[in-house]
């Protein structure tokens, strides 16, 4: 007969695979469609509308970062939660929303001034409407996520993004512009928060009970993630604010192509992942050797995953861009390329934000990046003289000594216990199969011409010699997907 300690184990396990299961086919169809839409969107709008767009999204998204104050996560961190207390920090919440809303109201006219776009202001204006909305329905979604009820969530996420990708293709084809982006980004949030509301309703009403002291420790949890997740933003969107400025909207927009592209593989495969192994690792954040176990396998599997993408898109860029995007994309494919690698190196630094949330330290994550904040802006404008190449390489440099490096010493060393070597090579292996993979693959296609012929020929030589390497040297990683596939997972072991 199995001890509660077994049962919670094998609960754990059961509800992990499961969470792995649906938040996989939901970021799939999530990320096609957004990638299909982004395809489609780019036969109607030229690179000057997806630059005022990427402008909008920064200022948006730096936003973000205030609208829950980090308590999300504070509430999935925590065990225990009152009534009173999930009541107070909903209400928390919608107040952010609204006083968010009437900031962004004021800053958006100087923010287009220092562009000199004057659209911009009606348009940011008329995305940070979303946050008037989205903060009703967003307890909701955590206290699922806390319960690693991620069936529910799939089905959500999938609805609003599809509702997202007709409203947004339709408004471009009649012509509306960079405004088919801003419509199909508020309908989205409309119907996102509306399918919250409805579902969660029925199981949780919030009170109208406002009790500030009793939240005194969620705020204070949350107060450094926001920090952490403001600079981190800041950090990342650095080189969108850059390029705006320096090099114009019309070479923003080429960017912003080639590395919402490049962002794709990490979108898709990184949160299949670190969604579920976020509250796994906050059930056994006091177990050090266990912790170690999941992250460093969290690691070695996204990179397992993730570099082989990366490796096809680098070897085959300049005809993905010709299919999906359209021949007066070309000038995007070096630019693909460079960022290509930057983000298979960039995918393995993401999930120390699970690790960070889940053994309560967003403070240190908060200092981290806010020492990335004195070195980011800097090297990027220096890159910034060389035009959008000098950019991604400056990128693609600064990954090395700041984040592979760094990013071990000062985070994931001090909160799982994981030595140099362990953690390293735990990217290294998946990076020299992908390798190896890629020169095979490029090897086998150098003298085909573009067609199928060359893609199915590069994808099943890339794809045999992954295997066959994997096999030699990093069967876990096989092994883990088929015991993922028959329902049997070694991850929390």
């Amino acid at each position: 007969m199995l001890s509660w300690s077994e049962r919670d184990n094998l609960s754990l396990k059961t509800q992990t695979i499961s969470g792995v299961k649906w938040t996989t086919l939901s970021t799939v169809v999530v990320n096609i469609l957004q990638l299909t839409q982004i395809a489609i969107l780019s036969r109607f709008l030229d690179p000057t509308a997806f630059g005022l767009m990427a402008l909008v999204t920064v200022v948006i998204g730096f936003s973000q970062a205030f609208l829950d104050m980090g308590i999300s996560n504070a509430i999935i961190h925590k065990q225990q939660v009152s009534q009173d207390q999930l009541s107070t920090l909903y209400w928390i919440n919608v107040l952010a929303g609204l006083f968010l809303f009437i900031i962004i109201c004021g800053v958006a006219p100087f923010v287009a001034s220092f562009y000199k776009e004057t659209e911009l202001t009606k348009l940011i204006i008329l995305v940070a409407m979303s946050f008037l909305v989205q903060p009703f329905g967003q307890q909701f979604m955590v206290l699922w996520q806390k319960e690693m009820r991620f069936r529910e969530i799939a089905k959500i996420e999938i609805i609003t993004k599809s509702f997202t990708f007709v409203v947004s293709v339709w408004l471009a084809y009649r012509g509306f512009g960079v405004y088919a982006l801003v419509f199909g980004t508020l309908a989205g949030s409309v119907v996102q928060t509306t399918q919250f509301i409805a579902a969660g309703m029925r199981e949780y009403r919030p009170s109208f009970v406002f009790r500030i002291m009793e939240v005194k420790e969620y705020i204070s949890f949350g107060a450094y993630q926001m920090g952490e997740r403001t600079v981190n933003y800041f950090n990342y969107q650095i080189d969108t604010m850059l390029i705006g400025k320096l090099l114009g909207v019309e070479s923003l927009g080429i960017y912003t192509i080639a590395k919402q592209l490049i962002m794709k593989p990490a979108d898709i495969f990184n949160p299949i992942v670190t969604k579920v192994t976020f509250p796994a690792m906050s059930k056994i954040q006091n177990e050090t050797a266990k912790l170690k176990g999941i992250y460093l396998k969290t690691v070695n599997y996204l990179s397992s995953i993730n570099f082989p993408v990366y490796a096809f898109i680098f070897v085959f860029a300049d005809d993905i861009v010709s299919i999906l995007f359209g021949i007066k994309w070309i000038k995007a494919v070096p630019i693909i390329k460079i960022l290509s690698i930057w983000g298979a190196l960039r995918s393995t630094i993401n999930p120390i934000g699970s690790l960070l949330l889940a053994k309560g330290r967003a403070n240190l994550g908060f200092w981290y990046n806010l020492a990335l904040f004195f070195i980011v802006p800097g090297a990027i404008y220096v890159g910034s003289h060389w035009g959008l190449l000098g950019v991604c390489w400056t990128l693609l440099l600064l990954l090395f000594p700041f984040t592979m490096v760094a990013a071990w010493y000062f985070l994931v060393q001090p909160l799982c216990d994981a030595g140099f070597i362990e953690y390293h090579l735990q990217i290294f292996k998946p990076a020299s199969i992908a390798l190896i993979a890629g020169i095979f693959a490029y090897l086998s296609i150098y003298l085909l011409d573009f067609g199928v012929l060359k893609f199915s020929v590069g994808t099943v030589v890339g794809l045999l010699f992954a295997l066959w390497l994997n096999w030699a040297w990093n069967r876990e990683f096989l092994v883990e997907l088929k015991g993922i596939k028959g329902g049997e997972s070694e991850i929390d072991k």
